[in-house]
């Protein structure tokens, strides 16, 4: 169950909107939110807690506490995760030792496919993935 400390409204600068429980991301200017141009992309702002299908219009973005949000794989309680792509889903870290990496939080469920809910405990912080 997702629990909220701090939901801000941001204006959502994508042409066709945003979906519920995806990442966005910093946009051009103070006040609005994208979808991140790729994975593992910086400049956090949460995620989506309910789908604005219209352009420069206000989304909720969780930016602390638990979120739902989809992931693009499988994901193991625990897990920290980032961003997967483009379409603000979240994976599993898995890029290879010395690569730095900007995490959205940890998993408190798992998922097991493409599209799965996963919910997150929203932690953003950076981080370089340690050589194995």
């Amino acid at each position: 169950m997702s629990h909220y400390i701090l939901d801000k409204a941001y204006k959502i600068t994508e042409e066709s909107g945003v979906a519920a429980a995806r990442v966005v991301v910093q946009g051009t200017n103070a006040g609005e939110c994208a979808l991140p141009a790729a994975a593992n992309a910086d400049s956090i702002l949460g995620v989506t807690v309910h789908s604005q299908a219209v352009q420069n219009q206000n989304v909720a973005v969780r930016k602390a506490g638990i979120a739902r949000v989809v992931a693009a794989g499988a994901v193991s309680v625990g897990a920290p995760v980032n961003v997967a792509d483009s379409t603000g889903k979240v994976k599993a870290i898995d890029e290879s030792g010395g690569t730095f990496v900007n995490c959205l939080g940890f998993a408190e469920t798992a998922a097991a496919d493409d599209g799965d809910i996963v919910e997150v405990f929203i932690s953003l912080h950076e981080r370089t993935v340690p050589a194995s």
